[in-house]
């Protein structure tokens, strides 16, 4: 699969590689493994700051946006700056 603008975003909370434009407060373009989540699909911890709470269902969760997917599937670091293209992670070797 190539490169995907924005205008068509992944599957929610599946991760892809994502292209980031001004990629922390910095003037360069890097390419992270991430994640896009809607609102309310995201869950966070409740140590983290930022986020939005839940009274009816007594979770955090993350804001709506991309966010950078690690090997830590309960860490998630909201992406700074702009994504502009995402692509479907490569298949795993046999």
């Amino acid at each position: 699969m190539n490169w995907q603008p924005i205008t068509q975003l992944p599957e929610p909370n599946k991760p892809v590689l994502a292209y980031v434009q001004n990629a922390y407060s910095g003037n360069r373009s890097l390419i992270i493994r991430a994640q896009y989540a809607p609102a309310k699909t995201l869950e966070q911890s409740s140590d983290c700051e930022g986020g939005e709470y839940d009274e009816d269902t007594d979770t955090y969760w993350c804001l709506e946006g991309w966010y950078e997917t690690n090997c830590f599937d309960e860490i998630n670091w909201r992406v700074d700056g702009e994504v502009t293209h995402w692509m479907l992670l490569p298949e795993k070797p046999e």
